[in-house]
């Protein structure tokens, strides 16, 4: 087990890396594993752990600019989101009878054209 430093050209900081070496029998080669574990400071030198977790941080609530504003769960909001879910519902139960009649004129047309063609067809 080695540490392993990596120096970024643009930003000049040094990220550390835990290295261990493994073996892969199928071909034949040693592979490094490599573990982040934190960053140099490229100021002060000292070195940065990381916290362990993937991901980046979440920011921060006490900032309302970066985090946006606090929603309260109350009951008028909730009736409020009830009643248009409903509304919404009620929409798309209208759409649905829309499209079904519009589906059963075009099966018509259809219809319509199929007898039409027979009979150019016919005084052909």
């Amino acid at each position: 087990m080695s540490l392993v430093r990596y120096k970024n050209k643009k930003t000049g900081w040094i990220s550390v890396y835990e290295s261990t070496s493994n073996y892969d029998p199928i071909n034949k080669t040693s592979r490094p594993i490599r573990k982040y574990i934190g960053y140099e400071d490229p100021v002060t030198g000292e070195f940065v752990p990381s916290s362990g977790k993937p991901g980046r941080k979440k920011k921060a609530d006490d900032n309302p600019a970066i985090s946006g504003p606090k929603q309260s769960s109350t009951n008028e909001e909730y009736k409020r989101a009830v009643s248009e879910i409903s509304k919404q519902r009620e929409e798309i139960q209208d759409l649905k009878n829309q499209i079904a009649a519009l589906n059963k004129q075009l099966e018509d047309v259809h219809k319509a054209a199929d007898r039409f063609m027979a009979v150019v067809q016919k005084t052909r």
